[in-house]
């Protein structure tokens, strides 16, 4: 990565202002107490994560992809939302809201994920999967299935 670019962010010490990145050039505190992060725009995300884990997010995550439809289950593809992350899924039959996937989203550190979390950032295993059984649809009867994507700041995909 370009040192030229490099910002340093001191620690968050649980002050209510976000501490602004400096660029490592120009940095005077202590490094032993400080985050190096490759340029400005992800010093910025950096510090207000650790805030509050609530980085500005404005672009809807990517649409889900593949939905494939086997019976009365539903199974696709999705691509991370690398912003803020996705929070679940918007399941629409025949153009009707049917079910949101969690149904009831959990996280103890911060907003709401799909994948839910450890203390880290790294998901519990088994992964949860890309699946909802649609239940209460007609036997017999031929539906049109949407999968739309939701992120953690509430924005939906196409």
């Amino acid at each position: 990565m370009p040192a030229s670019e490099a910002q340093i962010v001191p620690l968050y010490t649980g002050e209510p202002e976000i501490v602004a990145p400096v660029a490592a050039s120009k940095f005077k505190g202590d490094l032993a107490t400080s985050v190096w992060l490759p340029n400005e725009a992800v010093a910025w995300a950096w510090a207000q994560y650790v805030k509050d884990t609530a980085v500005a997010d404005t672009t809807p995550p990517p649409a889900p992809a593949n939905l494939q439809v086997n019976g009365n289950e539903l199974t696709w593809e999705a691509e991370a939302d690398l912003e803020s992350g996705l929070a679940g899924f918007i399941i629409e039959r025949d153009g009707q809201f049917l079910a949101n996937l969690p149904a009831e989203g959990k996280n103890p550190f911060g907003r709401v994920i799909f994948q839910n979390l450890q203390y880290s950032d790294t998901p519990p295993q088994p992964l949860v999967q890309m699946r909802f059984t649609d239940s209460s649809a007609e036997a017999g009867k031929t539906h049109q299935y949407r999968v739309i994507a939701v992120n953690t700041v509430g924005l939906k995909s196409k």
